[in-house]
C-alpha cells in the first residue's frame, strides 16, 4: 500500500554511490529528475540524480520522482513519504502505456526514443500494487507547499517497503521559495467531453440517478486541482425544452447544476460556450446545426444544415433564452461563445453569418474559436483569436493589431505542431510540456486550449493512439488525451504530462509576478527558455537552473 506520513526530522538511511540506495540485495532504487521519463529497461542508476535540491514556490507544486528495478517480482510493495514543515505529498506509481508510430514530421531527436514501446505516461493511485522483476518502474511524488509555508529546506525521506520489510530507504531535500504562486491568470482549457452515455463506457453509471454528478465532480475536482480554469461547456446538450403554444420554452437547470459542480472546482473562471456550429462525422464533412424543433406539438433535438432557415429560427430563439439566464444567475461577465471549430474552406461564410447572430442576441459576449488557417483568417469576427502553434509563425504582427484593438490572443496545439515544436505527446520529453505556458509568457499569449482531456478510445490504457477524421487520422500518441479514467475512483487518473503542465502553469504566474519587480529581467530568463519558436531549452539541467533564478526573481 502506497502510504505519506508527515514528520518533522529527517530519520536515517542508507546511502550508496550518489543517490542509489539498496537496503536489500537485488532492490536497487534512485532519484531521478521529474521531468526525465523512465523506462521499464532502463539500468540501475540511469539518469540518476545526484544530491539535487528540489525548489518549490509557495502555493505550488514539485515533483519528486524515484525508481526502482527489483531483481525478482514483488508482490506488493509499500511506500511511505516521511516530510514535515505541513508539505503536503501525494504519492502515485508511474504506469506505461504502448506507442504505435512516431509522429509524423517529427526528427528523430525531438523524441526520447522511437516507436514502438512501451512509455511513462498514466499515475496510478492504487494501495498496492506488484512489481515484475529486472523491470523498472517509477514511483511518482507530488509535494505542494501551502501559500503560508515557511521558506527554508526541507528534508524527508521516502521507503520502500516489500513484504512488510524495509526494502530501500532515499533521502531528498526541498528548499521552499519566498516565491509564491499568486491568483491564476492564465486561461488554460483541455476540452473534455461530459456526455454521460460516453463517459458511461469507463465508468458505472448505474447506481442512481446522481451517480453521473457524482463522476462529473470527481473529474472536475481533479481538473480544477491542476489549474484548468475554462471548461469547454456542452450548453445545448445540458439544456432541456418543450412546447408551449408552438414554441420553445427551455429549462436550464441541468446546465446550472453542471457550472455549480465547475466553479466549485475552481474550473470556470470562463464559462466556454459549446460550438453552435459543427460537423457531420469529420474535419471535410458537411457543416451541421445542432437544434431543437418543435413538431406536431414536442420538442425534438435535429441536426440541420447551416443554410436551413430553422437553423437560424432556432438560434434566434435559444441564445436570448441562454443569455438571460447566465445574467440572471450572475454568469454573463464569464461567458464566451464558440461559433465553430478551425472554420475552412468554404465554411468561413457560414462562420461570419452565425457570429452576426450571436452579436445581435448576445451583446457583449465573445466569440472564441480555433483557428488553424493564417492567424486573423477570420478577421473581427472572432474576439478571441485562437490559431495554432507552427501557424502563426510569420502572423505576430497581425495578432499583436489585434489585441491592441481590444481582442485577446490564445494559442492552441491540436494533432500540429510537429517537427521541432512543442507539444505534449507521449513520445516527447517533459520538458516541452513544461515550457507551453512559457511560451504564453515568452509571446504575450493570455490563454492555452488543446482539443484531448479525455478523448479516450475503447482502452487508453492499451490504445494511445485513436485513429479520428472518419479513419483517415492516427493520432499522435497522447494527443486525445492527458487523463485517463479511473473506474474504481469514478474519476480520472492524472498522467505525467498533466503534472509537467499544472507545473507550467505556475512557471507562468510566477513570470508575471518577476515582471512586476523587474520587467526586463522576467523577459530575459524567458527569452532564455524560448529563444526562438523552434529553439528553446533542452537540457533538464539547464532548465532547473532558469526556474531556480525565476523564483529567486519572484521573491
Amino acid at each position: 500500500m502506497i502510504n505519506v506520513m508527515f514528520l518533522t526530522r529527517l530519520t536515517g538511511s542508507l546511502l550508496l554511490g550518489g543517490l542509489l540506495a539498496c537496503a536489500a540485495p537485488g532492490i536497487p532504487v534512485w532519484q531521478v529528475d521529474s521531468l526525465i521519463k523512465v523506462f521499464p529497461d532502463d539500468k540501475a542508476g540511469t539518469n540518476e540524480a545526484r544530491r539535487q535540491r528540489w525548489v518549490a514556490p509557495r502555493n505550488g507544486h514539485t515533483s519528486l520522482q524515484f525508481a526502482i528495478r527489483p531483481d525478482e517480482r514483488i508482490e506488493r510493495l509499500d511506500v511511505t513519504v516521511e516530510l514535515g514543515g505541513g508539505l503536503k505529498t501525494t504519492v502515485r506509481r508511474v504506469g506505461y502505456v504502448p506507442v504505435r508510430s512516431d509522429p509524423p514530421k517529427s526528427p528523430a531527436d525531438e523524441l526520447i526514443r522511437a516507436a514502438p514501446g512501451r512509455f511513462p505516461d498514466p499515475l496510478f493511485e492504487e494501495t498496492s500494487f506488484h512489481l515484475p522483476g529486472k523491470e523498472t518502474t517509477a514511483v511518482w511524488v507530488t509535494v505542494f507547499a501551502p501559500a503560508d509555508t515557511r521558506p527554508g529546506t526541507y528534508r524527508g525521506r521516502v521507503v520502500f517497503r516489500a513484504a512488510e520489510r524495509e526494502a530501500a530507504t532515499l533521502p531528498f531535500e526541498i528548499r521552499v521559495a519566498k516565491a509564491t504562486v499568486p491568483k491564476q491568470t492564465l486561461l488554460v482549457t483541455n476540452w473534455f467531453t461530459f456526455n454521460e452515455e460516453r463517459l458511461g463506457r469507463y465508468f458505472d453509471l448505474d447506481g442512481g440517478p446522481d451517480r453521473y454528478w457524482e463522476v462529473l465532480g470527481n473529474i472536475a475536482k481533479v481538473i480544477g486541482e491542476h489549474r484548468q480554469n475554462v471548461t469547454l461547456t456542452p450548453v445545448l446538450e445540458l439544456t432541456d425544452a418543450r412546447a408551449e403554444g408552438g414554441s420553445v420554452s427551455y429549462d436550464f437547470s441541468r446546465l446550472d447544476r453542471f457550472l455549480d459542480i465547475f466553479e466549485k472546482a475552481g474550473a470556470a473562471s470562463v464559462i466556454e460556450g459549446g460550438h453552435l456550429l459543427s460537423r457531420a462525422s469529420g474535419y471535410n464533412s458537411p457543416l451541421i446545426v445542432p437544434a431543437f424543433l418543435v413538431e406536431g406539438g414536442k420538442v425534438k433535438r435535429a441536426a440541420l444544415g447551416p443554410d436551413d432557415p430553422r437553423a437560424e429560427a432556432h438560434v434566434r430563439s435559444f441564445l436570448p433564452a441562454l443569455y438571460a439566464h447566465l445574467k440572471k444567475t450572475g454568469r454573463i461577465g464569464r461567458y464566451v461563445q464558440h461559433v465553430l471549430d478551425e472554420a475552412h474552406g468554404n465554411e468561413p461564410p457560414f462562420y461570419l453569418r452565425y457570429v452576426e447572430l450571436v452579436r445581435e442576441t448576445m451583446p457583449g459576449v465573445k466569440t472564441i474559436d480555433a483557428i488553424d488557417q493564417k492567424a486573423g483568417s477570420l478577421g473581427e469576427a472572432c474576439d478571441i483569436w485562437v490559431p495554432q502553434l507552427g501557424r502563426f509563425d510569420d502572423a505576430f504582427d497581425a495578432i499583436q493589431r489585434h489585441v491592441e484593438k481590444g481582442g485577446q490572443a490564445w494559442y492552441y496545439t491540436c494533432l500540429y505542431p510537429q517537427g521541432r515544436h512543442l507539444n505534449r505527446f507521449i513520445q516527447q520529453p517533459l520538458v516541452k510540456t513544461r515550457l507551453l505556458q512559457w511560451f504564453n509568457f515568452r509571446y504575450g499569449f493570455s490563454g492555452f486550449l488543446h482539443w484531448g482531456g479525455n478523448h479516450w478510445p475503447d482502452d487508453p490504457y492499451t490504445d494511445t493512439q485513436p485513429i479520428i477524421n472518419a479513419g483517415r487520422d492516427l493520432l499522435p500518441a497522447g494527443d486525445a488525451f492527458l487523463t485517463y479514467p479511473w473506474k474504481e475512483g469514478r474519476s480520472i487518473r492524472s498522467s505525467i504530462r498533466f503534472e509537467a503542465m499544472m507545473e507550467g502553469i505556475e512557471d507562468y504566474e510566477l513570470l508575471r509576478a518577476a515582471a512586476v519587480r523587474n520587467k526586463e529581467k522576467a523577459k530575459r530568463l524567458a527569452r532564455s527558455a524560448i529563444p526562438g519558436l523552434t529553439d528553446y531549452v533542452r537540457d533538464v539541467g539547464a532548465f532547473r537552473k532558469l526556474h531556480a533564478e525565476l523564483l529567486d526573481s519572484a521573491e
